[in-house]
């Protein structure tokens, strides 16, 4: 998947992106997600089990700041762009939450193996991946809307909080 992304990639360094741009990164980032969950969601606990877990989580993550950077490099939004982007922003914070809860669920598994450290500072890595990309989108949204925007993603914060405070301590 991050191979259909990258002539998308080459594009956005050298054009403005526009909303359908910071859509298709939502969608990628969104896909990845799930991808990410149902990867811990469906993982028995054993080691090598972890290997793809790790691959997915740095496709995502890779996903994260390419998003970013086509927002960052991004025209303002209009009106209607902004309109067009309430929806997926809506189901990406959703696909974050429902994949969190993943996994949180999955802390024990990774704890058994004394993997526990390694995944709070995944979550924090994301974390600070994810307030990037929403802090660049939000910027490209006109000013008037900007609160809404921040508020729509709000929970992602939330999530994220509870996540890595669930890993913390945890040997």
């Amino acid at each position: 998947m991050l191979l259909k992304l990258f002539p998308f990639a080459i594009l956005a360094s050298t054009v403005l992106a526009d909303g359908a741009a910071i859509i298709a990164a939502m969608y990628q980032i969104s896909n990845d997600t799930v991808e990410l969950q149902n990867q811990v969601g469906g993982w028995d606990g054993d080691i090598l089990g972890v290997l793809p877990i790790v691959g997915i989580s740095t496709k995502l993550l890779s996903a994260i700041d390419s998003g970013t950077h086509t927002a960052q490099t991004s025209a303002n939004l209009t009106l209607a762009e902004v309109l067009s982007i309430v929806g997926p922003t809506t189901s990406l914070v959703s696909g974050v939450q429902s994949a969190l809860s993943t996994v949180t669920d999955a802390r024990e598994k990774f704890a058994k193996l004394l993997l526990a450290p390694v995944i709070k500072i995944d979550l924090e890595l994301e974390k600070t991946a994810t307030d990037r990309f929403s802090a660049a989108v939000v910027k490209k949204v006109p000013s008037a809307f900007q609160a809404l925007a921040e508020s729509l993603t709000a929970p992602v914060d939330v999530a994220f909080g509870f996540a890595i405070g669930n890993y913390t301590g945890l040997l």
